[in-house]
């Protein structure tokens, strides 16, 4: 896989791994989790009940295939230009949306604790955003490598 990596302990671990660990380490010391905790999740949505993705800007390769974990509810992935001016796709670029396309951007939000996940296939970059909280600046991007 070609996931941007990371180190710990000096050993290379991918972004999932990392944030399980860190997950699981917060729990320890917090003695208890207030919310849903998502370690198969590239994406958080809405943590803290912040307007932010986090990361706001992941690399993958194309085939792979991204998650997004919904900490607070209110939110959704919106990465259909024809929905908003503020999504993009590469030319050749499938829309992906947490709603179906018969459903309004603004109404069908993702409970917290619920997950969506895309495969990208095309390469180039996706810009994505949260539709009810797009004014808010609630954005991402997805940059999709060869390899």
């Amino acid at each position: 896989m070609s996931r941007q990596r990371t180190e710990v302990g000096g050993s290379p671990v991918s972004r999932r791994a990392a944030l399980a660990a860190a997950a699981g380490a917060l729990g320890s010391l917090a003695g208890c989790s207030s919310g849903p905790t998502f370690p198969d999740a590239d994406v958080l949505a809405g943590p803290d009940r912040r307007l932010t993705f986090e990361p706001a800007d992941l690399t993958v390769a194309a085939g792979e295939t991204v998650r997004w974990g919904f900490e607070s509810g209110g939110h959704n992935v919106c990465g259909r230009p024809s929905d908003t001016r503020t999504a993009s796709l590469p030319e050749a670029g499938t829309p992906f949306a947490s709603y179906a396309p018969d459903e309004s951007p603004a109404r069908r939000l993702v409970p917290r604790g619920e997950t969506y996940e895309h495969t990208f296939e095309t390469p180039g970059e996706f810009v994505y955003v949260c539709y009810p909280h797009r004014q808010s600046g609630m954005r991402g991007s997805v940059r999709v490598g060869t390899e």
